[in-house]
């Protein structure tokens, strides 16, 4: 389990390997590269018409008011979808 995004070269965490593991299995995928939509955009590639993303889960920091109306921090769970390289073409 070697999945890693392309824009970044960063590993996903293992259980975000896990999902990635099992979409490449479901749909015959041989790449262990992922990306976002607008990631794949910014590489020069386009999502092919039809393809489905796999949803991971990443923990990203929310700004939130506290009970004394301050702005803070917060860790929040959050959904999103990549495409791996076999779901995208060249421009």
């Amino acid at each position: 389990m070697n999945n890693s995004n392309a824009l970044t070269n960063a590993f996903y965490s293992e259980s975000n390997q896990k999902h990635l593991e099992d979409h490449k299995e479901a749909f015959e995928l041989s790449s262990d590269t992922w990306a976002g939509f607008n990631q794949w955009k910014e590489l020069g590639r386009k999502v092919k018409k039809g393809a489905k993303g796999c949803k991971i889960f990443i923990v990203c920091d929310k700004k939130v008011d506290n009970l004394k109306g301050e702005k803070e921090k917060k860790k929040v769970l959050k959904a999103l979808y990549v495409f791996n390289l076999d779901h995208t073409e060249e421009v």
